[in-house]
């Protein structure tokens, strides 16, 4: 084998080795619908608590026969829900954006046969192997550039997994109230089919008339009707809950919480400071932006510096017309003339300009959000407070009175239908004002990114 065609297998033997290989994965719609209908809680092993952190299963041990609490709720969502976990996939794009950054790279081979003119015998062959030069600085300057887009993904995964955390907890909220509306639209009924039977017990005994059993009949339907109503909310709400989990829309969750009483910590209101600080330290979609911005830095630092010329060495071979061999250095320089990156270093300086911008009202918008949700858990707390001072101890002494009347036949039933409601509204009212309570801790946590279990100040629990 002659050492022209030896040097050209080297060439490709050397430019195939270590390739991938492509490996077709087919999207199939029915086999993706039936690993979502396998997904359920046999056999589940918790990969992530809480946001942004990975958990072994020895740390975290998971048993939904007792029933789910909000924590292993959290926990089922952050490694089932399927958003999530294509999310988190952009972070192994922006990874392999810095696997591509450390590289040098390719060399170039030029090869130039050339004959004889002008009566000249045989021919010329040269051939170069020339490696581009990184400047140093470019070459840190594209690895800091991965590494800010590496960031950037990772805050914004976490950002993500916050938001989910937050629809968590209130959907399992809303399946809560719907489902001690329902208790206290159950208990509602069988109190009034006791008064349609006292009703009914009276027309007999010649002391009521049947207008009352006819009012007594209406009131105990409405109330089925409500109860009904209430069964079908609460269907839509557990659906609405496994769908954040990541769960068949029909599978039973076990919570823990129907099981105990409808309560909620009232905390100490914040002060703006602390407010502020919980918004900068908590928030990962500031820290997303800044790792944004610090790319867009670092993509100017690296324009900046390509328009620079760059320099190409590496080894040459020639063979003369004569037949003389020769080998040397060979170097190619590029020459600036007419493109110097005016026109990227311009786009980037003015990305980097947006991007701050973008940054400062972002910062605006969550400041202002933050403050509303404080607003409102102020609102919600003195909501709270006025029905445990006010609403209840009225209902609860008036639904006394009416029915120690009612008992003596000093009240027709319409009277006692018309105290019972409204004493139903009192209670409805205040199991809603804890759930716009708990709602609103759930929105002012969101809002800054950090829990409030650790407010300055007392807390204490209040409950249906």
């Amino acid at each position: 084998m002659q050492p022209r065609s030896r040097l050209v297998l080297a060439a490709l033997a050397f430019s195939i080795a270590g390739c991938a290989a492509f490996h077709p994965q087919p999207l199939k719609p029915e086999d993706e619908l039936g690993a979502l209908r396998r997904h359920d809680l046999a056999g589940f092993v918790v990969e992530r608590a809480r946001p942004g952190e990975r958990a072994a299963p020895s740390d975290f041990p998971f048993d939904p026969s007792d029933g789910l609490d909000e924590r292993e709720l959290v926990a089922v969502a952050l490694t089932l829900n399927p958003g999530l976990r294509a999310k988190r996939l952009e972070t192994g794009e922006a990874q392999a954006a810095l696997i591509t950054a450390g590289l040098w790279p390719n060399p170039d081979l030029g090869v130039s046969w050339r004959t004889g003119v002008g009566g000249a015998s045989g021919s010329n062959v040269a051939i170069d192997l020339l490696v581009e030069l990184l400047k140093p600085w470019e070459r840190r300057a594209r690895k800091e550039v991965a590494v800010a887009r590496i960031e950037e993904a990772k805050a914004g995964l976490i950002a993500e997994e916050w938001r989910l955390v937050a629809d968590v907890r209130s959907q399992l909220l809303a399946t809560l109230v719907a489902e001690h509306s329902l208790r206290l639209l159950e208990e509602e009924g069988r109190l009034r089919e006791h008064v349609l039977r006292l009703a009914q017990r009276r027309v007999e005994l010649g002391e009521g008339t049947k207008l009352d059993v006819s009012v007594a009949e209406l009131d105990f339907a409405q109330v089925r009707q409500d109860a009904r109503r209430a069964q079908a909310e609460l269907g839509t709400a557990r659906r609405n809950l496994n769908l954040q989990l990541g769960l068949p829309p029909e599978l039973p969750v076990r919570l823990v919480e129907f099981e105990k009483p409808f309560t909620v910590t009232l905390f100490a209101e914040l002060s703006d400071d602390e407010l502020e600080q919980r918004l900068l330290a908590g928030r990962f979609e500031l820290r997303a932006k800044e790792s944004a911005y610090q790319k867009a830095e670092q993509e100017l630092r690296l324009a900046v510096y390509q328009q620079f010329p760059g320099l190409k060495l590496g080894p040459s071979f020639e063979r003369e017309l004569g037949g003389d061999k020769s080998l040397g250095l060979g170097v190619a320089l590029e020459l600036p003339a007419f493109d110097r990156k005016q026109g990227e270093i311009a786009e980037k300086a003015s990305q980097r300009d947006r991007l701050r911008a973008e940054y400062a009202a972002l910062l605006h918008r969550l400041k202002a959000a933050a403050y509303e949700a404080r607003a409102q858990l102020q609102a919600a707390r003195l909501e709270v407070e006025f029905h445990e001072k006010e609403t209840l101890p009225l209902a609860t002494r008036s639904q006394a009175l009416f029915e120690a009347a009612f008992r003596a036949r000093e009240l027709s039933v319409l009277d006692w239908l018309t105290a019972q409601q409204r004493t139903l509204r009192a209670r409805r009212d205040y199991l809603e004002s804890l759930g716009r309570y708990r709602q609103a801790v759930i929105h002012l946590e969101a809002a800054t990114g950090m829990p409030l279990t650790q407010a300055p100040g007392s807390s204490e629990k209040r409950g249906s």
